[in-house]
């Protein structure tokens, strides 16, 4: 009876949205009407065909309508969300009362198949409305940042300071955008080191407050991504010892392996689960969870919702912005490729409630588990190399394959002469594929509720040092 439940979902206004060339071949179709005898389910449904007749009339979805509004909530757009700037028509739920729907709003986002998505973008509303607080970019863009040298994940790179940083030019500014690179080799400072490559890891000078909220986007232009590559955008607290104060993975992979959206706390926060399987975005992972507290001691690695999961060459074939918008209750996680970004960013008014399409992660904390225990988050970039992780699941993809570095007394993990990630990326052959390496950023923009402001990071007053 699939013919059924497609026609009588809506009544009258689900059949104003199909159109009424469907209904002689949804009857035609149905199971229970073969001949001039018809059963009673197919006498309701030539009713509702004559229903679904008038209301098209009335809310004008006719072929003068469609001229004029152009375009289909089912195969053009998507379901839900907010009023969206240069569509040529709306797929929202306040569409109706401004008379600029799609020709199948109703029968696709009301009443049909839509109803998920439509749901799903309603998950992602937030009442914070925000604006531009804090900016890097351009020629001033590495001024915003400390430049922290020392090393927690045991790489094949070897951190800079800011001077360093220019004079190995793992950091450059070029056409308004700032780059993030790998340099030349370091030679070992003592016996049975590796070899190192130059690299950075930055932060930002200010840190912002996720109780009242804020939103970090960035846009690029480029990704690094590859065999023992191992790239990162975060927030983090440090005015406590990690991870007390909180730690948000907002962008992170290594060697070909998907991006992983995770959160880090010391306290017993909780994501709240049926939030999490009702909101999560099209396309997820399966595999989440939803316990945020962290203690790799007990074997406790954080939260991580069902997610989008793009993976380092399809983000960096698709430049545009990553964003994360940080509340009291929820933290959402943005992927917006460049052709696609909205007005209200552009114009610095973003409004991430009304973004619902783009999500790729979502985390909603259940109310009284520990969420809010949080410090300041200041920004990081940094690009490491092989390490505790670009390291240590190395043999697990095609990388030992692809550079044929997995030999007998090659292992896996941290960053020594033997290490077969390290062996790589400080091999004469990876050259190429490091300079090719590279982040390219356009701006890092920070939007807070008005009113709110920002203070000076834990890494700022401590002159780049981490607390141990």
């Amino acid at each position: 009876m699939a013919a059924i439940w497609r026609l009588t979902l809506g009544g009258s206004l689900a059949t104003a949205a199909f159109g009424a060339q469907n209904f002689d071949v949804a009857l035609h179709e149905d199971d229970e009407c073969h001949d001039e005898t018809c059963s009673l389910a197919a006498l309701q449904l030539r009713a509702q065909r004559r229903a679904g007749e008038e209301a098209a009339e009335a809310f004008n979805f006719s072929a003068a309508y469609n001229a004029q509004f152009p375009g289909s909530c089912r195969y053009t757009y998507k379901c839900g969300g907010g009023f969206v700037d240069g569509q040529n028509c709306q797929c929202n739920h306040g569409c109706m009362g401004h008379g600029n729907c799609c020709w199948d709003y109703l029968g696709w986002c009301k009443y049909g198949a839509g109803q998920e998505e439509a749901k799903k973008a309603d998950c992602y509303r937030t009442a914070n409305t925000y604006s531009l607080n804090w900016e890097a970019q351009g020629n001033s863009f590495f001024d915003q940042f400390t430049f922290v040298t020392e090393d927690f994940v045991h790489g094949a790179h070897q951190f800079t300071t800011k001077s360093e940083a220019a004079q190995q030019r793992v950091t450059t500014t070029d056409d308004g955008r700032a780059q993030l690179r790998f340099g030349g080799l370091r030679n070992p400072s003592f016996d049975g080191e590796a070899y190192k490559r130059y690299s950075v890891n930055l932060h930002t000078n200010q840190a912002w407050s996720p109780k009242p909220g804020f939103l970090a986007v960035m846009k690029y232009k480029r990704l690094p991504f590859g065999c023992g590559v191992w790239p990162s955008f975060w927030a983090v607290n440090s005015d406590k010892v990690w991870p007390e104060g909180g730690e948000l993975d907002i962008l992170e992979y290594a060697n070909y392996e998907e991006n992983k959206v995770t959160f880090h706390i010391a306290s017993q926060c909780q994501l709240e689960q049926d939030r999490v399987e009702h909101c999560a975005p099209q396309g997820h992972t399966q595999q989440s969870s939803g316990l945020c507290e962290t203690n790799y001691f007990k074997n406790k690695l954080g939260c991580m919702p069902k997610q989008r999961q793009p993976d380092g060459k399809y983000l960096a074939e698709h430049p545009g912005v990553i964003a994360a918008e940080w509340a009291d209750d929820h933290i959402t996680i943005f992927h917006i490729p460049e052709e696609e970004l909205p007005k209200d960013l552009e114009s610095n008014r973003p409004t991430p409630g009304e973004w619902g399409r783009w999500v790729i992660a979502f985390l909603p904390f259940k109310t009284g588990t520990h969420c809010s225990e949080l410090g300041p988050q200041e920004l990081v970039l940094n690009m490491q190399l092989c390490g505790d992780w670009a390291g240590a699941t190395w043999q697990k993809g095609f990388c030992q394959a692809q550079t044929g570095q997995w030999v007998p007394g090659c292992e896996a993990g941290l960053s020594s002469p033997q290490d077969c990630c390290t062996r790589w990326v400080t091999n004469e052959k990876a050259t190429s594929a490091m300079q090719e390496a590279y982040m390219d950023i356009e701006y890092l923009k920070v939007f807070t509720p008005p009113g709110e402001v920002s203070k000076m990071s834990g890494t700022f007053t401590r002159g780049g040092k981490q607390l141990s």
